[in-house]
Order: structure tokens, then C-alpha cells, then sequence
């Protein structure tokens, strides 16, 4: 019967992507505080499909940079 609850693992799923995209963000020092907060609020609402977004993105950003 659906109750309407994740499964824990789920959860834990997406509290791990939630902390990995927070990490590498951390090392992004010249990006302001709402970008990073929109990011996390990014993964946390569309879960992988957003955490690829945000390695595509991040990778541009930084072959951008170093160019």
C-alpha cells in the first residue's frame, strides 16, 4: 500500500548528492551564497537529474576560467 513515504535509502541518496554538490561548491570561492543555495535547492528538488546539470555546469564554468 503507498503511504506516501521514501524508502531510507532514498533519502540517504539524496542527502549524500545534497552534501557532495554543497563540497564542491565550498571550493568555488568567487561565487556568491544565493548561486550556491540555488544549486543545492537544485539537487534537492530534481535529484540526479539535477546533480548532472550542476557537474555540467561546474565543468564548463572551470574550463571557462581556466582559458
Amino acid at each position: 500500500m503507498f503511504t506516501g513515504q521514501a524508502p531510507p535509502i532514498l533519502i540517504v541518496a539524496l542527502l549524500i548528492l545534497c552534501y557532495l554538490t554543497g563540497l564542491e561548491l565550498w571550493r568555488e570561492h568567487d561565487l556568491p551564497f544565493l548561486i550556491k543555495a540555488w544549486w543545492v535547492l537544485l539537487v534537492l528538488l530534481t535529484n540526479l537529474v539535477g546533480y548532472a546539470v550542476f557537474w555540467a555546469w561546474l565543468a564548463a564554468r572551470r574550463r571557462r576560467r581556466r582559458t
